[in-house]
């Protein structure tokens, strides 16, 4: 099946067939029912081992979006989400669906409250804010995935919450960093995101300037296939041997086994390049005094640079003693007592990401 924003095919990896659905551009059935749309996933998926969901949208409909998540929550086979350069609004509900959730370190994630444009009498608009309640009862159980409590998702929704692969990691959402992407978008989908409330100026200047052509869905065929992972090493005994002896020596013992969860030690050198790294990010979480968040740091495969960076963002955080908030508010608002709400701001982050570098 093929749409001017979504495709369903079968995809051989390896030596592993999945089901690909690629949501690219605007969401919208436009004619397409749910019930085509669990057809076709279901036919491609047949002898699959699992299904690959690849998101690159600001959003849409949101029942639409609502009718995908539920057929791939519902199915039988593993669902693994991917964001390939933004998953805005509606399509981070989709997101939402996988049993491992993805993004590349410079990938967005947005949350925000679902919006209609309406008319009608009173009792119809009455009934029309009700049908909205719903929606967003629904909207916050598939974001409960994330482990968040339901008060907090909504502060975030409320205040159209972006997230970068870092932030929407340590919120739940995200369970899986990968190394960046080059980032594209139609001028379609570029457009629409402009126009969405708190979106990171500079990410936008980035899909400006690498745009697809509008409403193409990319052909899976045509991209090479991805490199086999590499090698389990055939002596796991001596290279864990290696990283204990090594960690008691660099004084950082109580890290061995976090090296070792990290992952991607296929020999010495790969294990040396990950105790250096362990080694720095000790020093730094003890700089600031966060000593037991090390650990969890190696473990999850961060750099010295992202951990930097999440150091550096408590820092300030605490530092500023203020509530951040991504709630942008016209002047007049601005000089009420109204109170901030709770809420990563991606673009204060940035900045001042941007600052500490420089």
């Amino acid at each position: 099946m093929a749409k001017k924003w979504l495709s369903i095919q079968a995809k051989q990896i390896g030596e592993e067939k999945v089901a690909e659905v690629r949501i690219y551009d605007e969401i919208g059935f436009w004619g397409v029912t749910a019930k085509s749309f669990v057809q076709d996933l279901d036919a491609v998926a047949a002898d699959a081992t699992k299904i690959i969901v690849s998101i690159n949208s600001p959003g849409g409909n949101v029942f639409d979006a609502f009718a995908i998540y539920n057929a791939l929550i519902r199915h039988k086979l593993p669902v693994e989400t991917r964001v390939d350069g933004v998953a805005a609004s509606a399509a981070s509900l989709i997101f939402m669906a996988g049993d491992e959730r993805i993004m590349p370190e410079n990938a967005m994630l947005m949350i925000h409250n679902a919006w209609i444009i309406t008319a009608g009498t009173a009792d119809e608009l009455r009934n029309t804010a009700e049908m909205m309640d719903k929606a967003r009862d629904g909207i916050v159980s598939a974001y409960r995935r994330s482990g968040l409590a339901d008060e907090k998702i909504i502060e975030m929704m409320d205040a159209t919450t972006w997230m970068d692969a870092l932030e929407a990691q340590s919120m739940g959402f995200c369970s899986l960093i990968e190394d960046p992407v080059a980032l594209a978008a139609s001028t379609a989908c570029v457009d629409i995101l402009e126009r969405l409330e708190g979106v990171p100026s500079d990410f936008v200047a980035t899909l400006r300037g690498q745009v697809d052509e509008p409403g193409e869905v990319p052909d899976p065929a045509l991209e090479p296939e991805p490199q086999p992972a590499p090698p389990v090493p055939q002596d796991a005994g001596a290279l864990a041997a290696q990283v204990y002896a090594q960690s008691r020596e660099r004084g950082i013992s109580q890290l061995a086994e976090a090296v070792l969860l990290s992952g991607g030690l296929a020999g010495a050198d790969a294990a040396n390049a990950r105790l250096d790294a362990a080694e720095q990010i000790a020093t730094l979480c003890a700089s600031v005094k966060l000593q037991d968040k090390a650990a969890e740091f190696v473990a999850a495969g961060l750099s010295v640079e992202q951990v930097r960076a999440r150091l550096f963002d408590h820092v300030v955080s605490a530092a500023d003693s203020i509530q951040m908030s991504n709630l942008q508010r016209d002047q007049e608002h601005s000089q009420t007592s109204a109170p901030e709400r709770n809420g990563p701001n991606s673009q204060a982050i940035y900045a001042k990401r941007k600052a500490f570098t420089a």
